[in-house]
């Protein structure tokens, strides 16, 4: 499957995942809220899991791989690092231009790549990639004015941290699935990483729970018929991201799967009724501008 239609399927699910969460997050804590994405789509992960390899051969030949263990591990940390920070900058009163400037993940993905992978990109699609970032953090912060006075603030630095623990997440992910030489299909790649990082996160996150955020249980028990619809679109999401990092590098995918804001922009528009904003529009231009001159030379 060509790796475009497979981003903007991840977009569209990743989109109603948080969707899905935002309801949530008004009957459980924030971090709880972000444990469901997790814990949620770790049956269906399994399920696929075990009734596409159908045995556990799959498991022991992967666990005996240190390089996909190395990486699935630091992916996973890196990830829940993100959410830890992100978490922490929804506390400052200007967290809008923190959580725009986490939009840099897609040229620090690249960077990243480079360092890691080992992977390059070309000037005319390096230039697409920034240009459709640039687009992504007008249409984000809204107030051009409220973005520069607050350009230098705390928030500046904890948003582009943020980018960075996600962004190196992203392309650890990527080597874990390249890594899996033994298999012979993208797919499969994607699915046995989607696998180990859901298990190892879930793990990680229940036992913060268990210790922090006991009474947490209860409350998502109740709501699990809204935390399972999220889950499953979590893991259709999480498991389209990286089977397109198999097909492409994760720059591309990244870049391209920030029409996830489009999709959250026409959804708010037609669910509640928002005003259409000049600097919106703006941002949404400049985004498909960018995405496309990456496509065009990539």
């Amino acid at each position: 499957m060509n790796w475009i239609v497979v981003t903007i399927l991840a977009a569209f699910f990743q989109n109603l995942r948080f969707t899905l969460q935002k309801n949530i997050n008004r009957k459980v804590s924030t971090f709880s809220s972000s444990y469901v994405r997790f814990v949620f789509s770790l049956p269906f992960t399994i399920i696929l899991f075990f009734l596409y390899f159908q045995n556990l051969e799959i498991i022991e030949v992967s666990v005996n791989n240190l390089n996909f263990v190395i990486y699935v591990i630091l992916g996973s940390i890196s990830q829940i690092i993100f959410t830890f920070i992100l978490l922490y900058l929804f506390q400052f009163s200007n967290f809008i231009v923190g959580t725009s400037l986490s939009k840099t993940e897609v040229i620090q993905i690249a960077i990243l790549e480079f360092i890691i992978l080992g992977d390059k990109l070309n000037a005319l699609t390096l230039s697409g990639i920034f240009v459709s970032m640039l687009g992504v953090i007008i249409f984000s912060v809204k107030n051009i004015n409220l973005f520069f006075k607050n350009l230098f603030s705390k928030t500046t630095i904890i948003g582009i941290l943020s980018g960075f623990f996600l962004g190196l997440s992203v392309v650890l992910y990527r080597g874990a699935a390249l890594s899996l030489e033994n298999l012979d299909l993208n797919f499969e790649k994607a699915l046995c990483t989607l696998f180990f990082g859901v298990t190892f996160q879930t793990l990680i996150m229940t036992i913060y729970i268990l210790i922090f955020q006991r009474d947490q249980f209860k409350k998502l028990y109740e709501n699990r018929y809204q935390c399972l619809a999220a889950g499953f679109s979590g893991f259709i999401a999480t498991l389209s991201w990286f089977y397109a990092f198999t097909l492409i590098q994760s720059s591309f995918v990244r870049a391209l799967g920030q029409i996830e804001l489009v999709f959250s922009y026409f959804s708010s528009i037609i669910i509640f009724k928002e005003k259409i904003k000049l600097i919106e529009v703006l941002g949404i231009l400049i985004f498909v501008l960018g995405v496309t001159i990456m496509l065009v030379f990539k």
